[in-house]
């Protein structure tokens, strides 16, 4: 019977501290800034590290504190950088942000090392070893992370077309031929 007693005293006392472990947890709760966690969900996610913090959690709230601007993330391109202005209510310089940037791999350069694919936090180049690899220009955030450990030089990164400024047709002087 002494032993019956002892086996249901420790589920008994671990329930017992789960809920105080629970009700702590509700009553001590830290609210986060939710400037911060909106302009967190907005960034790229891919830890790249090119906005010169660890992760973007940490970039986010260098941005909210001041710390970092609106444009301090190289994949979000202008796009990302005028959300997030919007989202501070800043405004922001017209030279500002190139746009986003896209990974090309020259194929007379990849002996299918795999380096890249490893490196990419995104998937966004695929291939098998020892084959060619390619870019999904839908995945990519233009990190640069793949450029800098292929050992050919064969990764370069290049403006993504879906931002470059449209081009217009030159207007005739209003003559027109038949």
């Amino acid at each position: 019977m002494l032993t019956l007693i002892s086996l249901l005293s420790i589920p008994l006392l671990a329930a017992a501290i789960g809920y105080a472990l629970g009700i702590a947890a509700l009553r001590l709760k830290v609210e986060g800034n939710p400037l911060v966690e909106q302009i967190s969900e907005l960034l790229p996610s891919g830890q790249c590290g090119q906005c010169g913090f660890p992760g973007c959690g940490q970039a986010a709230q260098a941005i909210v504190d001041g710390k970092a601007a609106p444009d301090c993330c190289p994949p979000g391109g202008n796009a990302l950088a005028q959300k997030i202005a919007a989202l501070l209510g800043v405004s922001l310089e017209a030279s500002v942000g190139k746009g986003p940037l896209l990974a090309a791999i020259d194929m007379s350069e990849c002996d299918g090392c795999g380096r890249c694919f490893k490196k990419c936090p995104f998937d966004a180049i695929v291939g098998a070893p020892r084959q060619l690899h390619g870019v999904i220009a839908d995945a990519c955030t233009g990190c640069g992370l793949c450029s800098n450990v292929c050992p050919h030089g064969g990764i370069n990164l290049y403006p993504d077309p879906l931002f470059a400024a449209p081009l217009t047709k030159p207007v005739s002087g209003g003559a027109h031929h038949a």
